[in-house]
C-alpha cells in the first residue's frame, strides 16, 4: 500500500484500487458512449482511477490526460493503457486544482465519473470551481454520480444498509445544481439524465418513469455541461 498520512489517499490506495482493477469495464464503457468526443478534442479525466475511460474511448480523443492523487490508481492506470497499446494519453498524479491552475482553457472535454461522492461539499466547489477554469469556451463537463433519492441510498443514508465508506457525500439533483452553479457554472447549461444502476437493480429503472414515487427508483444521474 501507498505510504501517506492522507485518510483520504489511503481510502483510495492498496487494496481497494486492487479491488477496483477486477471490475468490469462494460459501465464505463457505456458511460463513454454517452460523450460526444471527436478526434481532436482534447480530454482531461479528473479523478481518472485506473485509467478505464482512456481504454473505453480508445482512440477517440486527440489528447487523453488523466489526473488522480493516488499513487497506486495512477501505476495501475498506466500499466493498463500501456497492455491495451494506446499512445494518446499522459497521466498525472496531483491534486486536481492544483493541476488546473496549470491547465487553464486547456480542454475541450472533462470528466468525473463516480467522484464527487467522495468529497464534502467544500471541497467540491473548490475541485469543481478549478475544473470550470480547465475548459475551453464551448466545452463540455460530464459528471456521473449516484443519486440520493434512490431508495438504496436513503436506506444508507439512515444507516439502515451499510454506505461505500468512499462515499462520503451522495447528492440528489437539486443539491448537485446548486453546487455546480456555486462554481460558476450556469445552471441553464446543465443536461441532466436520469440512468439505471449497472448491476441486478437496472431492472427497477422503468419504475422511474412513475409519478410521485419514480425519483425513488433512479440510481444514477449523468449530468452534461457545457461552457
Amino acid at each position: 500500500m501507498t505510504a501517506t498520512t492522507d485518510p483520504s489517499i489511503s481510502l483510495h490506495s492498496g487494496e481497494y484500487v486492487e479491488r477496483y482493477n477486477k471490475k468490469s469495464i462494460d459501465r464505463v464503457a457505456a458511460l463513454a458512449g454517452r460523450m460526444n468526443i471527436v478526434d481532436n478534442d482534447t480530454v482531461a479525466d479528473f479523478a481518472c482511477g485506473n485509467g478505464m475511460l482512456l481504454e473505453a474511448l480508445g482512440q477517440r480523443s486527440g489528447v487523453y490526460h488523466g489526473v488522480d492523487f493516488s499513487r497506486d490508481f495512477i501505476t495501475a492506470a498506466q500499466t493498463r493503457a500501456e497492455d491495451a497499446g494506446l499512445k494518446n494519453y499522459q497521466y498525472f498524479c496531483q491534486d486536481i486544482v492544483s493541476f488546473c491552475k496549470s491547465h487553464i482553457g486547456q480542454y475541450n472535454v472533462a470528466t468525473t465519473l463516480d467522484f464527487s461522492e467522495h468529497i464534502d461539499d467544500t471541497a467540491f466547489i473548490s475541485i469543481y470551481s478549478a475544473i470550470q477554469t480547465s475548459l475551453r469556451r464551448g466545452g463540455t463537463l460530464y459528471i456521473h454520480t449516484p443519486n440520493l433519492d434512490f431508495f438504496l441510498e436513503r436506506l444508507k443514508q439512515k444507516g439502515i444498509v451499510k454506505q461505500f465508506p468512499e462515499h462520503i457525500a451522495v447528492r440528489d439533483e437539486a443539491c448537485m445544481i446548486a453546487l455546480l452553479q456555486h462554481c460558476g457554472f450556469n445552471p441553464q447549461n446543465i443536461v441532466i439524465e436520469k440512468i439505471p444502476h449497472y448491476n441486478i437493480l437496472k431492472f427497477l429503472h422503468p419504475l422511474s418513469y412513475l409519478p410521485g414515487i419514480g425519483k425513488y427508483f433512479c440510481a444514477r444521474l449523468w449530468f452534461k455541461i457545457s461552457i
